[in-house]
């Protein structure tokens, strides 16, 4: 039995109505000469011989009583293979159209708390019955997405080889505390916390005001302590007058601005739209080597060059710049359960109002080294350390009232949208036989963010997957094109001409519509959009 970390506990406190706190991925399979590779007998049979080390696959969640605690993860006495992994099929001919309603309603449902936190869906019919899509969603109060890969790699293959499946994983389930047990724990865990909540509020406010390369989060800091009552207060600000913070040299402060609003910053509907599509790893590449930046700085420019045409295209486009939400993971490697949450987040300038795309994507580098610096700054175990202290109850309540008033819909907002970029595998994966083609991150939404963006490398591919709210983004499709465009618009400002097995060069590719989709879409055997 393992208590949830504050940080796990903050997903399971977003959900309401509306808001979901599972994240999905999109698998896509070509079972060609391998009959059943990615089936559902195939998918339950691996899963249930890797049960012993896939533990977030069969632990449900013990709410403590009255909700004074953070809950335990236990395994499950009844764990049920059939009611996790469950077939669908697409309607002919399972077009990508066709198959992104069926996922965006699965993706729009909560998981039941009563079992394992996750579900696997094995969905038929996909380009005209030739490939196979596995829909799978994990609550994120159980991994985050480094722990996601290494589920996934704990299911697939490095060869087409089908695998010796054996017989299933032997684990013993735990007894199910009782009530009296946990309120124990609780009383021992709350006599713990005021001497753990002022150290922590020590450490990482000094470090806020004191380190040198973070004039903001200095600013930020005098902001924060100015109004703290009592002997508390007092000595925070006692600390804050270190002369070391005082330094000539650190940067200038900037200002704490909020975000401008778009269209489809708003409350949210219980309902998703999902979009997907690939562009070739060797692009991005070939654009990173002509600028002289990071892949993820081509990444922020491809994204923000989507937005604004976006943007544009509904006459919205906001006079200020986005701003994105970037995910980071936190991880040492010295973790005792890879199975839990260790991420963090840095947020960026994307220069959506800027024109010029080689500006546009240079305004985006500076804007991520600035945030990398500012992230580097802040002592990112002591902020987790701080979602330790508030009480399930109330802060699931908080969350509850955010969305029943429609605040999001008033105020600031401090980011437009998140967008995660996720390092996969340069080589083929297998399951069961079938052949990996693609994998399309699905990522959650909130109340004042209806579009999130998250792309997946893969053997060649950015996977792109596009989630947004159902009625703020009806169109979300356009982003996939528009996607591809601003890619276009980057590599010809680059000058780079292709390599021979590169697609074709932007103005071939609008030359013939079908030619364009299938070098875009990648690799053989991805279904075509109908246009």
């Amino acid at each position: 039995m393992r208590q949830l970390s504050g940080i796990d506990v903050s997903f399971l406190n977003m959900e309401n109505r509306s808001t979901y706190g599972h994240v999905s991925s999109m698998n896509l399979y070509d079972p060609t000469g391998t009959p059943g590779g990615a089936g559902l007998a195939a998918t339950k049979q691996i899963i249930l011989e890797q049960l012993g080390t896939l533990t977030p696959f069969r632990r449900r969640l013990v709410e403590v009583p009255l909700g004074l605690d953070f809950p335990y993860w236990i395994d499950d006495a009844e764990f049920d293979i059939d009611y996790h992994v469950r077939h669908h099929a697409v309607p002919p001919p399972g077009t990508p159209e066709q198959l992104s309603e069926v996922v965006s309603r699965i993706h729009a449902r909560a998981l039941d708390r009563r079992r394992p936190l996750w579900e696997l869906y094995v969905i038929e019919g996909v380009d005209e019955g030739r490939l196979i899509a596995q829909v799978t969603k994990v609550h994120h109060a159980a991994i985050d997405g480094a722990a996601g890969a290494l589920m996934l790699a704990a299911l697939l293959d490095l060869s087409p080889d089908v695998r010796d499946v054996g017989p299933p994983a032997e684990w013993k389930p735990e007894a199910v505390p009782t009530e009296r047990e946990l309120l124990q724990r609780t009383l021992v865990s709350y006599l713990r916390q005021p001497d753990r909540f002022v150290r922590h509020s020590l450490h990482t406010i000094r470090e806020f005001g004191r380190n040198p390369q973070s004039g903001s989060l200095g600013a930020l800091a005098d902001l924060v302590v100015q109004p703290i009552p009592g002997p508390l207060g007092n000595m925070m600000r006692r600390r804050l007058r270190d002369p070391e913070r005082r330094s000539e040299d650190r940067p200038p402060a900037l200002p704490i601005t909020a975000a401008p609003r778009t269209l489809f910053n708003a409350t949210i509907s219980p309902h998703r739209r999902f979009a997907y599509t690939t562009l070739p790893l060797e692009s991005a590449k070939d654009i990173r080597r002509a600028v002289g930046c990071t892949f993820n700085d081509v990444v922020m420019a491809l994204c923000s060059g989507t937005l604004r045409r976006y943007l544009i295209e509904h006459d919205a486009l906001p006079s200020e710049s986005l701003i994105a939400m970037v995910p980071v993971s936190i991880r040492t490697g010295a973790e005792t359960d890879v199975f839990q949450n260790r991420v963090s987040a840095m947020f960026a300038d994307l220069a959506t109002n800027e024109a010029d795309p080689l500006t546009r994507l240079d305004r985006a580098r500076k804007a991520m080294e600035g945030a990398k610096k500012n992230f580097a700054a802040i002592p990112a175990e002591a902020l987790m350390d701080f979602t330790q202290f508030a009480p399930p109850a109330v802060a699931a309540r908080a969350m509850r009232m955010y969305s029943r008033l429609r605040l999001a819909d008033r105020g600031a907002i401090p980011f437009n949208l998140v967008i995660s970029n996720v390092p996969g595998p340069n080589v083929p994966l297998y399951m069961g036989g079938a052949e990996l083609k693609h994998f399309y991150p699905i990522s959650a939404l909130v109340d004042g963010q209806g579009l999130n963006i998250t792309v997946q490398s893969y053997n060649g591919s950015l996977d792109f997957g596009f989630v947004a709210d159902r009625e703020l983004v009806p169109d979300v499709w356009r982003l996939t094109d528009m996607l591809e465009a601003s890619l276009d618009e980057l590599l010809a400002a680059v000058r780079v001409t292709p390599g021979p097995d590169a697609p074709a060069a932007p103005a071939a590719r609008r030359a013939s519509k079908s030619a364009s989709k299938s070098a875009r879409r990648g690799s053989q055997g991805t279904p075509k959009r109908q246009r």
